[in-house]
């Protein structure tokens, strides 16, 4: 049987209520073919199957992106962002958000740019690696910041809270170890608000965050 990657995407967007245009879905699936094509030279993921990828890939990047209003706007940062996720989706679904995908590997970075025009994605990418606030100098506030899978967050993350407007919103994709790391006192400029168990992962998690003014 033949794999059909926009019946499976639009099917996994509505798993979790959401509903995508068919050119929503055209774009996600051109981005994860994308990074399947240039994965062997990249190493931009251990998944390539197509139906673990849309689940996994695809999927938890859309779970996160449903939990951002349809109204939001302003700077999106996705900090270490690699192959894209979850970025790139986050920005095709709630597209009042102007994306910045921050990734420290200059062809990771360059594969981006690349990403972000092949599947219409306004914004810009930052070949950058990012430890502290004047990293991001180019940008006067972060509206949301999303991380998945970057080493060294606990660390980075809290030196970013001048960047993030009053209210701005973490979304980290991250184990139950996590909680353990947002009770440290360097997080206490952020409040956690909910803690979202990814679908079909029971140990693994979006923790939902936002700057306290």
């Amino acid at each position: 049987m033949i794999f059909s990657w926009d019946e499976a995407v639009a099917a996994r967007a509505r798993a979790i209520g959401l509903e995508l245009g068919s050119g929503t879905v055209h774009s996600l699936v051109v981005h994860a073919q994308s990074v399947l094509r240039e994965n062997g030279l990249l190493h931009l993921t251990a998944i390539d199957q197509p139906a673990a990828f849309v689940d996994r890939h695809i999927g938890e990047s859309l779970e996160g992106a449903r939990l951002l209003d349809e109204a939001a706007s302003g700077t999106l940062v996705d900090l270490g962002s690699g192959n894209g996720y979850p970025g790139i989706p986050i920005a095709l679904v709630r597209p009042r958000l102007a994306a910045c995908l921050v990734e420290a590997s200059e062809k990771k970075a360059a594969f981006l740019r690349a990403a972000i025009a092949a599947a219409g994605v306004p914004g810009s990418v930052l070949a950058r690696h990012v430890t502290r606030a004047q990293d991001l100098a180019e940008i006067d506030a972060i509206a949301i910041l999303v991380t998945r899978a970057m080493g060294d967050w606990e660390r980075v993350v809290p030196r970013l809270a001048a960047k993030l407007g009053s209210g701005g919103k973490i979304l980290l994709w991250a184990g139950v170890e996590a909680g353990r790391v947002l009770e440290r006192d360097a997080w206490r400029r952020y409040r956690l608000v909910a803690r979202h168990v990814l679908q079909r992962r029971e140990r693994s998690f979006i923790y939902e965050l936002v700057k306290e003014d």
